[in-house]
Parts: structure tokens; C-alpha cells; sequence
């Protein structure tokens, strides 16, 4: 069945967004069960009734310029505000469009409003899928979808990217020495300072810990990366004030690049974190390319 098979009015019952249809003076003809339940009401409290009469806020120069916006044949949309039955402020997005008969007449206004409660607290749980709570930074969800277009649009253009995988060393002895909070604290701030020195279309995501993993967009030489990589040591190292201390911070970072090093995600992933390892393992502070018999044996797994 196609949708222009369906009855709308059907259509406008199950939709997720209250509905109204009133006479241009605003009596309601018609209320879905959604904007029923919104208000708290059953059909016989509203038809017949004044939509207004549910509205928790009023000002009668604004509802002047909203109707005679509508009544020249505009549609509006803005913030309002609806009292439940239990008296309850719900505030609402609502979109207004006049409707006509076929000789042109204004005959009705239909009224969409949409919880924006609901729409706040979905995107607080698209928050929690998606961005790393202590840092804000994209988590490894979001990080997955950003390499893969990344792959995806340098496959189109025949072109690659430079990938970064960043951990800060000794962080354990921060945690050990001076406690947890100061350990968040102090991926807080490197945080903020690896989003600073990147440009707006590289990616920079938290893995977990104290991994971060950063994708340079069409940054495909290895000059560019070892650049970029000793730019972000010089900005993220030094000395941080924790908890009343200053604790010397450092970086090791591991570069692979797409495609030379890998092309699919999880090889690219473990070809830097291999590199990062090898700076870790020469005293950190410092930087790695993949070396070229590693950077073959992922090319070929």
C-alpha cells in the first residue's frame, strides 16, 4: 500500500505531535489524541472549547500579531506554552497554517505542537549515545561514524588522511597520587586543548581512560602529520595545576596514515595505537609513524 492509500486523518491520530484544528475565532473542531495527552484532558474538555483557554501565558499584542500574520494567509511558528489540566506548563514548539476551501475562503487553522520536554530529553539520551560525558567530545560511537565516512570520502576522491592516537603518559600516577578527580580534571583540559589547536573539520574523540584519537581530514603526508603531532605536544604538555599541585604532563602520539598504512577502520586504529606505543616505549613525549613492516603486515590482514 502506498501512503496516498492512507486516510490522513488516520495519519494525523498516530503521529507523535498534538494536533488541532480550530475556526479562524479559535473554537477547536478537532484535537488528536496526542495534544489530548499532552494537556491531560479527554475530547470533551476541549472541542467546542477556545484553544487559548489552555494557553498558561497571554498577551494580547502578540496574539494581535500572530493572527493577523495568519489571516493574511501566513503560516507562524514559535514557543509557546500550554497548562495541563493538572496545572502543569508545558512548553511547546507550535506551527500555525491557515487552511482554505477551494474558492480561496479561510475556513480553519491548523495547529501542530510538539512537546519540547521530549525533545530536549531526546537529545540528552542522543548526548549519552554519542559524546563522552567527562570530556564532551565525541565517544567511540560517533568516532566509528566519523572514521568511516572519513574512509568513505577519501575513497571518492582518491585521496587519504592522517590518523592520531593520543595518550597521556604516566596519567596512571596521577590517578594513583592524587585521585580521580584530579584525574578527570587533567583529561578535562587536555581535552580542551587538543579541540583548540585542531581545525573545525578534524575529529577528535575520546576512546576511553586516557586514549584520545584524532582524524586529520585530508591530511595525506607524513610532513603535515609529524607537524600537526609536534604542534599538539607543545600545546597540550607542560605543567597543569591539580588539587593544589603542579603535575608535569606529557604526550605520546602514534600517526597512521589512510591508505598507505591500512584501509579498513580497525587496521587503521591499531597501526596508530602500535605507533603510540612506540613513542611510550622510547620514554614518550613524543611522536610515531608506523613502521614499514608493521604498516605492511595491516595492510595485508
Amino acid at each position: 500500500m502506498t501512503w496516498r492509500r492512507h486516510d490522513l486523518s488516520d495519519v494525523i491520530e498516530q503521529i507523535p505531535i498534538g494536533v488541532a484544528v480550530t475556526l479562524p475565532l479559535g473554537t477547536v473542531e478537532y484535537a488528536n489524541p496526542r495534544l489530548l495527552d499532552l494537556l491531560q484532558v479527554d475530547s470533551g474538555r476541549v472541542l467546542g472549547a477556545l484553544l487559548r483557554d489552555f494557553r498558561a501565558t497571554a498577551s494580547a499584542s502578540r496574539d494581535h500579531a500572530i493572527r493577523r500574520r495568519l489571516f493574511s494567509g501566513a503560516s507562524w511558528q514559535g514557543e509557546t506554552q500550554l497548562r495541563t489540566a493538572r496545572g502543569e506548563v508545558r512548553h511547546v514548539l507550535e506551527s500555525v497554517f491557515p487552511l482554505r476551501d477551494r474558492n480561496g475562503r479561510l475556513t480553519h487553522f491548523i495547529h501542530f505542537l510538539q512537546d519540547m520536554g521530549a525533545l530536549q530529553a531526546a537529545e540528552t539520551l542522543s548526548s549519552l549515545a554519542y559524546y563522552d560525558s567527562l570530556t564532551g567530545l565525541p565517544n567511540r560511537n560517533l568516532f566509528n561514524d566519523r572514521l568511516s565516512r572519513a574512509i568513505a570520502a577519501a575513497r571518492r576522491r582518491h585521496g587519504g588522511f592522517s590518523l592520531l592516537y593520543v595518550d597521556v603518559d604516566r596519567f596512571k600516577e596521577v590517578n594513583d597520587s592524587m585521585g580521580h578527580d584530579a584525574g578527570d580534571e587533567l583529561l578535562r583540559r587536555v581535552a580542551l586543548r587538543l579541540q583548540k589547536i585542531l581545525r573545525k573539520i578534524d575529529t577528535v574523540a575520546r576512546l576511553g581512560g586516557d586514549e584520545f584519537v584524532i582524524i586529520l581530514d585530508q591530511v595525506a603526508d607524513d610532513a603535515h602529520a609529524e607537524k600537526i603531532a609536534a604542534k599538539l605536544l607543545a600545546a597540550c604538555g607542560g605543567s597543569y595545576a591539580l588539587d593544589g599541585a603542579d603535575w608535569n604532563v606529557t604526550l605520546s602520539v602514534g600517526i597512521s596514515r589512510y591508505p598507505r598504512d591500512a584501509v579498513e577502520m580497525e587496521s587503521l586504529l591499531k597501526c596508530a595505537d602500535k605507533a603510540m606505543y612506540r613513542a611510550k616505549a622510547s620514554g614518550g613525549n613524543g611522536y610515531r609513524l608506523r613502521d614499514r613492516a608493521l604498516r605492511q603486515r595491516y595492510r595485508a590482514a
